[in-house]
């Protein structure tokens, strides 16, 4: 691969990246919304979305390689670039989701999660949740809350690259195409 091939597999990743990385912001907005939502029993309806959302992620990153492939590789790509290619897209994502993350937790609502403790118990108190198991979300949102902006985005890193590495193998697998041979 030349320079500017490597440069322009690089841009396209990377723009392909920022993409998927709206998605996941819009999924992390709607969540936000859905857990303030909880105390007043909105939140079926977000939680919908957000699974919505969620599952179409994936689905997203395969389309957008395809595309790929398509207009930037003559449709034709073998698995290890489409696997460099789909990993780099999922690592644009997730710089791009963390930092508007730590901006939330860390400026725009710092306390959220000590203020669902109040509306979390009594949404669980009201749905029959036992004692035990509402005691154990109390003391996680509680664990959360005392947590930095910082904390709570690295503690979420590993979980994102994990995941990242899951899926980009199993897209790799469905992108990769072998050039037809026209003899």
């Amino acid at each position: 691969m030349t320079d500017k091939i490597k440069r322009r597999a690089i841009e396209s990743a990377m723009r392909d990246g920022t993409i998927l990385g709206m998605l996941w912001i819009v999924t992390f907005s709607v969540s936000i919304v859905m857990l303030k939502s909880i105390g007043n029993g909105g939140g079926l309806i977000l939680s919908l979305a957000v699974t919505v959302l969620t599952l179409s992620s994936p689905i997203l990153a395969y389309k957008l390689a395809v595309k790929h492939r398509d207009s930037e590789r003559n449709g034709a790509i073998g698995y290890g670039e489409a696997w460099i290619h789909i990993f780099v897209m999922y690592l644009c994502a997730i710089l791009l989701s963390s930092i508007i993350q730590f901006i939330f937790y860390a400026y725009i609502d710092p306390h959220i999660f000590g203020d669902l403790i109040p509306a979390f118990t009594k949404l669980a108190a009201e749905s029959g949740l036992g004692t035990n198991d509402i005691e154990i979300f109390t003391q996680l949102f509680a664990s959360m809350e005392k947590m930095s902006a910082a904390e709570i985005v690295m503690s979420q890193l590993g979980g994102h690259v994990t995941r990242s590495i899951i899926l980009t193998t199993f897209i790799a697998i469905a992108v990769k195409k072998n050039p037809e041979n026209n003899i």
